[in-house]
């Protein structure tokens, strides 16, 4: 659990550096940030069963973008959380999201009589997260826990996107990404344990700590006026290391697109 314990020992650190700040009120929400916004809408997504696969979901999915005064947020990015520390310079914070699973029908064995043995049930994750406002970007770093099911784990996200406006109403945030998972994770959707491998009769595999996945992104918002936009997202995701090997991931990449409308409050 190398990783794991990277994303502990880097919370301890933020929460030793915040804590001497006390005295200046780091805890405390600015003004200018203090605020509370929400743009709720519907979105259409087209995304991989899971990255690897060569199955594709189109939803239709609630699009839901909130902060209350500051402190408390909603977004799909995250999911829901509190921001310890909110300000121009740096973002500190806890959330829980989702964990998606999968159906083995999904996998290169969907359609065998053992495709039940690959699925994946959902659960949840628990997630601390820092961002860092720089110069010409934001620096984040994610580290994210599965809770329950099928999950094990822990992987850690470090993500630089910066801000582009073409005019005064169209936003886009284009950024990179890079995953380090740690190997019982990974075994989630690319290993073969011992039941797997009875059942298809392949031989079991699993996977060691690294460098998982590189990613590309990049959103955008257009607003139609005052009371409507127009969001948008592209992610791409290549898989990285001996995961582009497994029989569970024959693509080796992953593609979600989105495009929603949202009202703005």
């Amino acid at each position: 659990m190398k990783f794991l314990s990277l994303i502990l020992g880097t919370t301890a650190l933020w929460s030793v550096a915040a804590f001497a700040e006390a005295q200046t009120s780091i805890f405390d929400i600015p003004p200018d940030k203090a605020e509370s916004t929400a743009s709720i809408g519907i979105a259409g997504v087209s995304l991989d069963s899971y990255v690897g696969s060569e199955e594709t979901d189109l939803l239709v999915l609630p699009y839901v973008n909130a902060t209350y005064k500051g402190r408390f947020f909603l977004n799909p990015a995250l999911g829901a959380g509190v921001y310890a520390i909110n300000n121009d310079k740096l973002r500190l914070g806890a959330a829980a999201n989702v964990a998606f699973g999968r159906d083995g029908k999904d996998t290169p064995f969907g359609g065998t009589s053992y495709e039940e043995a690959f699925d994946v049930s959902t659960g949840g994750s628990g997630k601390v997260f820092a961002r860092a406002n720089l110069p010409f970007a934001a620096l984040d770093v994610v580290g994210t826990v599965p809770i329950g099911a099928d999950h094990d784990g822990a992987k850690l996200d470090t993500l630089l996107t910066t801000l582009v406006k073409p005019t005064d109403r169209f936003t886009l945030t284009p950024g990179v990404r890079a995953t380090f998972s740690t190997g019982d994770l990974l075994d989630t959707n690319y290993g073969i344990d011992s039941r797997q491998a009875a059942a298809s009769g392949l031989a079991p595999l699993s996977n060691d700590d690294g460098l998982s996945s590189l990613g590309a992104h990049i959103a955008g918002y257009y607003e139609l006026n005052e009371d409507y936009e127009i969001v948008g997202l592209v992610n791409h995701t290549w898989l990285m290391g001996d995961i582009k090997e497994s029989p569970l991931s024959p693509k080796n990449t992953g593609l979600t697109v989105a495009l929603g409308i949202a009202r703005k409050f």
